[in-house]
Parts: C-alpha cells; structure tokens; sequence
C-alpha cells in the first residue's frame, strides 16, 4: 500500500503541476486579485484597504493585453466568449511578452493605478510576498508561476489530510482511504481551482484539517490535545476566509454532543457549564471588538425573512444549484465561457445520482439495524451534518445579498469545495453499497469509480488546453502552450513535463489496478 500511495500523491503533484503549467496567466479564479494582494503587501507592508488603488501598473498593462481586464459588470474578452483566443506566434515567446517582461525593471511595479486586489486576511499572502520578494526582480511570469507553486504545495497537503480523513473513517480498508483521496484529489475543477494564485488553497487544506480534528474527537473521546488543536484550527480557517465563521455552530453542537456522550452525569454539568461560560464570553468578545463576521451574521438574523427565504430557495437557489451551481462544480474555464459538452455531465449526473440512490439504501440500512452508536458512524453523520448546514448558509447568503440589494451573489461550484471530502464519502460509499457483498466485487468497484474520476481530470486537460491553444499537432501545441510563461515551462522542458507525467501517471494505474488488500474475508459495508 505504500508503494501505491507514494505512487499516488507523486503523480498527483505531477499532473497537477501539469495543469498548473498549461493555465493561462490571470485565468485562474480571481487570481490577478489575488496576485495584485500580495503585490501590494510587499510594497506597502499592508492590507489594502477601501476607496484605495490596490493594482500596479505591471499587473494592469498585463491584463489589458492578454484580454483579461474587467469592465464595470465585471466582464473581459473571455467572459462567455469561448471563441475568444490571444493572438498567438510561431516562437515560444508570445508577442507582447517581452514588453510585459520589460515593465519589471521600470517603477510600474510600485505604481498603483487601479483597484482590483482581494482584501482577505493575511495567511495565504504572507509566505506568497516572501516568494514574490525573492524573486523581485524576476519578470511577472515567474513571480505569478511560482506563487502557483505555493499553492500547489498547499493543494497537495490538503489530499494529505483527505487521506488521513479516510483513514480515520475506514481505519480496516486503506483501498476506502485512497479511493477518497482520488476522488478528490484528481476532481479537475478542484485541481483547476486550487493551483491558481488564491488563498482557496489554503482554507480549502485548513477546512479539511477542521473535519480532520472533529471527527478525532468523535472517534476517541474528547482530550486537551485534540480540541485545543480544534480550536486554534478553527480560529485558523475563519482567519484565512472570514465567511468561515459559519462553522462556530457546528463547533459548538459537536462539543456539546460529546460532553453529552463521554462524561457521566455531574462531570457532564460541570464541563457543560464551563464551555457555555466560555462561548457566552467568547461571543461578548466579538460583539464588544465588533468582528466583522460577527456583526454581519447578528444582522442578517435580525433581517431575516422566512416567507421570503423559502420562495427565494424555491424559485431561485434549487434551480440554480442544479443547472449552474452543480456543472460548475466539475468544471468551468475561461473565465465561465466553456464548460464541458452536455454528454460528460450526463455521465456525471448519472453517476451521481445512482451513488445517491445506494447512500440512501445505506442510510437506511444504519437506522434499521441502529448502529448510531458506531463511533464511525457518528463522524460520517456529523460530515453529513456540516455539508447541509454549509449550503443552508451560502442559500442564506445569497438570500440576503438578493434580499437588500436586488443581486444575487453568484454562487459558484468551488464554493462547496471545503466540503469536497465529504461529497466523495457520500458517493464513493453510495456506489459501494449498490455492489454485491464480496471483496473481490468491491474492491473492483472502488477501483472503477477512482479509475473514473482520472479520467474525467485527462479529458479535462485536453478539453481546457483546447480552449486555448491547437492540440491536433502537438508541435503548435507546444509553441502555443510556452507563450507568456517562465523559461523553465517553455519548450522542451514542457514536453519533458508531460512525459514524466504520463509514464508516472500509467504506472500509478497499474499499481492501483492490481492493487489487493489483505482483509478479512467477510466485508462489512460500514
């Protein structure tokens, strides 16, 4: 199981540093806001803050000549224009980069002329300027590029923790632990969304981390260790994105839950009464320092409207989470101008829905035979748990902005996806309770469902990189592909890349094809 594990995250990192490759400049999500954030912290040594110009001048003359600066509605060439393409040359040099290139020995890098830049808690940003400094006299292309790898490193820690997640929840079945792992892991709208310049990487690893360290809880007993571990987590998560502030409820019913489960009676008093005192002077010290987050989540309860909320739900958010929210969640580029053809996600969607049909049945199958007390299955309720208060939330969100503004905020499908773990739990142990109880059938069927999901991640890789640039001869694909990127992704070093990652990739699979596990022969499908 090692050998296919390093296998694993090894042609991970690859494949996905492939992606990270092909990709653009600025046609990950939000990432010349992201980049313009960082910028602005090595300049300024601070945040930016409101009404203040927040983007240089190298980052806006970049965008205004690859096509990606935005208009007032927040539209550029790509936006729904998937015929739009960059004019492209017959060298591996593109032919405004070297005029883009230029800008880094002149002031535009500290030369503020426009307001873009994100304005997130620092987490993510702080290591991105130390990067971003070390290469400060490096030309654009390799400073973004290598903040890509940053969050590459993050991305792959995050499949680390998903993985350990599994192994926590099926600690008798490692095929269960990586199969999650590669659910998730080659997701290609997960991949595609994370190795951009974006602090998502980081609160997507952190998240997980969350889910991690509460279902440890759930699994032992509550311990000093794990929930102060929890906590500082916690405090991480909702300090990296502060909408994460959604997930002090849920911290607060699952202690309550265990202080419940683990302690006897006058224990269970005490300890109860010390965590209350502990979240009432908690709560009073985020309404006394009027902590943003806090303050917004007191308004919208004391705004909310329940009559307008279900018709909102009913009319707008359920539509809209199947016909866009739910394509995007597997996979939308150019700046939301292609999606896949409508056979692949018919193929998904019928995958999906037949995985939840058998979670169903197995949902089913736990209350009759009552095995709630199962500790294992007390954490897979609980994820169940967190996944809907999670959407509840965001409807909510969204609600709101609609309610006082007349917009709807937008929701997009890589907003769910801190919950991705959970997501594939449900349909990975859906598919496999369809499957006749017997080692060899389940095992083959865990090997199908993730020998799906790399598919899917290669089909996507050709599908964008044909978005962008000639993939029926791959000597212009090449040429195209090494336009507006660092020396080291250019040429031969691409065609390098690839190989390696193609010959690590098929050797991955086989090991994974013949893997077996030594298991008792009686499975058991909990």
């Amino acid at each position: 199981m090692i050998k296919v594990k390093i296998l694993f995250f090894f042609a991970l990192f690859l494949l996905s540093f492939s992606w990270l490759s092909i990709i653009p400049m600025w046609h990950t999500p939000d990432e010349q806001a992201h980049f313009s954030q960082v910028a602005y912290l090595v300049e300024m040594g601070r945040n930016p803050g409101g009404g203040v110009l927040d983007t240089t001048e190298e980052i806006y003359v970049s965008e205004q000549l690859l096509g990606t600066v935005r208009d007032k509605v927040g539209n550029n060439k790509f936006t729904f224009h998937p015929e739009y393409k960059i004019e492209y040359t017959d060298s591996l040099v593109g032919k405004y980069e070297a005029s883009i290139s230029a800008l880094t020995s002149t002031n535009a890098k500290n030369t503020f002329v426009h307001q873009e830049a994100t304005r997130y808690p620092p987490a993510y940003y702080i290591p991105a300027t130390w990067i971003y400094q070390y290469l400060y006299n490096q030309d654009i292309f390799t400073r973004v590029f290598a903040i890509r790898i940053w969050s590459l490193l993050l991305f792959i820690l995050n499949i680390c923790v998903v993985y350990k997640l599994g192994e926590l929840l099926f600690p008798k079945d490692k095929l269960l632990a990586l199969t999650i792992a590669i659910l998730v892991g080659f997701q290609p709208m997960m991949v595609f969304s994370n190795i951009g310049v974006t602090s998502d990487s980081l609160a997507n690893l952190l998240f997980s981390s969350f889910l991690y360290l509460c279902l440890k809880l759930i699994l032992s007993r509550i311990n000093i260790k794990n929930l102060t571990l929890l906590l500082i987590t916690s405090f991480a998560v909702i300090n990296t994105k502060i909408q994460f502030i959604i997930i002090l409820p849920a911290l607060l019913l699952l202690i309550l839950f265990l202080l419940v489960r683990d302690f006897k009676k006058q224990q269970r008093i005490n300890l109860i009464g010390i965590f209350i005192l502990v979240f009432f002077l908690a709560i009073l010290y985020l309404y006394i320092t009027r902590f943003g987050p806090f303050i917004f989540t007191l308004e919208s309860i004391t705004k909310f409207n329940i009559g307008s909320f279900i018709k909102f739900t009913w009319e707008y958010s359920l539509s809209h989470t199947y016909r866009e929210v739910l394509p995007w969640y597997w996979g939308v580029y150019d700046w939301l101008g292609a999606t896949y053809p409508r056979i692949v996600y018919r193929i998904i969607n019928g995958i999906t829905m037949v995985s939840l049909i058998g979670f169903i049945i197995w949902f089913i199958s736990i209350l009759r035979r009552r095995l709630w007390r199962n500790k294992n299955i007390q954490g897979i309720f609980f994820l169940i748990g967190i996944s809907l208060f999670y959407f509840i939330a965001i409807v909510v969100y969204d609600w709101l902005s609609w309610f006082q503004s007349g917009f709807q905020l937008g929701v997009q499908g890589r907003y769910f996806f801190p919950l991705i773990s959970i997501h594939m739990i449900i349909i990975m142990l859906g598919w496999v309770s369809l499957i006749p109880n017997r080692r060899s059938l389940r095992d083959a069927g865990l090997k199908f469902l993730g020998l799906l999901m790399i598919i899917l991640n290669a089909y996507a890789f050709y599908f964008f990189s044909s978005i962008y640039y000639n993939v029926l001869s791959l000597q212009k694909f090449i040429i195209q592909a090494s336009q507006y990127k660092p020396w080291i992704i250019k040429g031969m070093f691409l065609e390098l890349l690839f190989l390696i990652t193609l010959s690590v990739l098929i050797i991955f699979l086989m090991k994974f094809i013949l893997y077996k596990e030594n298991k008792p022969k009686s499975g058991n499908k909990e």
